[in-house]
């Protein structure tokens, strides 16, 4: 399995950083950052990121309500450029039926985020959907934006820490909310390719058909056994994983290919595939 990220979009896992004076802007997107004139910066590097094996950072972006907009108070980040309305920022080929991509978020004053992607095709908006939450999520969550067009062309995406419902509407609260690893139609995760596994896991009986038995040389202590489809997607998870040996129940699951991984203190260390079969 390898990770399947979508070079489409600009710096999508938020790896690439552009320093100017004293502040630093996401590589392919653009911030209030230049509007402020410190110390306070509404958009800045998270050293907190997921997957955790995939990168080494997230884009932070911070309401400061003392700060008006014009001084860069506004936890606001679009792709390419802040000019409005909103033009095309990047190209995109194929046909993506949904965008994706990993957040947390803490709201204050009732704040919700805002994630929305604009497809255009011929400088023409033919899809624009978003993803608008007020829920707190204080470990990495994943969304998906589904994508109904014809066709398209291009793109812009565009993301905050409050919900911008006008030009003018700002935010509520000092919310805070980090994104990481953005993709079209599969969320990114963890490939074997991208780093040495250890302690590969036996997984017995495999194929099976209602329950198997993973072990590992290694002695899990609070780990997590997370389980993906052949899309990259989670399907199922275990927490509080204790010893050298897990049993997965089927429950639910279709029959086909699948990926196992394990993780202990934010750290994946053990990926193996897995076949369900109805008989």
């Amino acid at each position: 399995m390898t990770i399947k990220t979508n070079a489409q979009i600009p710096n999508n896992g938020f790896e690439n950083w552009t320093t100017t004076g004293s502040y630093q802007e996401p590589t392919g997107w653009a911030t209030m950052n230049p509007n402020s004139a410190g110390p306070f910066y509404s958009c800045t590097v998270g050293t907190d990121h997921y997957p955790v094996s995939v990168g080494n950072y997230c884009m932070r972006l911070e309401n400061n309500t003392s700060l008006t907009q014009t001084t860069g108070g506004w936890g606001f980040a679009v792709t390419d450029t802040m000019a409005y309305p909103f033009q095309p920022a990047f190209p995109i080929s194929g046909h993506p039926n949904n965008f994706n991509g990993y957040y947390k978020f803490h709201s204050f004053n009732s704040d919700s985020m805002w994630i929305k992607i604009i497809l255009f095709q011929n400088g023409t908006i033919v899809c624009s959907p978003d993803f608008i939450t007020g829920i707190d999520a204080s470990t990495w969550t994943s969304f998906t934006i589904p994508l109904i067009y014809t066709s398209a062309d291009s793109a812009t995406i565009l993301m905050a820490p409050f919900y911008p419902n006008g030009p003018t509407s700002g935010p509520k609260g000092n919310s805070v909310l980090k994104v990481d690893n953005l993709s079209f139609d599969s969320l990114i995760t963890v490939g074997i390719a991208d780093f040495e596994v250890e302690n590969k896991i036996s997984v017995s009986p495999n194929p099976f058909t209602s329950t198997t038995t993973l072990r590992t040389g290694k002695v899990l202590k609070d780990a997590i056994l997370t389980v993906y489809n052949s899309f990259g997607q989670q399907v199922k998870q275990i927490k509080n994983i204790s010893g050298q040996s897990v049993a997965l129940s089927r429950d639910n699951l279709s029959s086909g290919l699948y990926f196992i991984q394990i993780t202990q203190d934010n750290k994946a260390f053990s990926i193996d595939k897995l076949v369900i079969t109805d008989n």
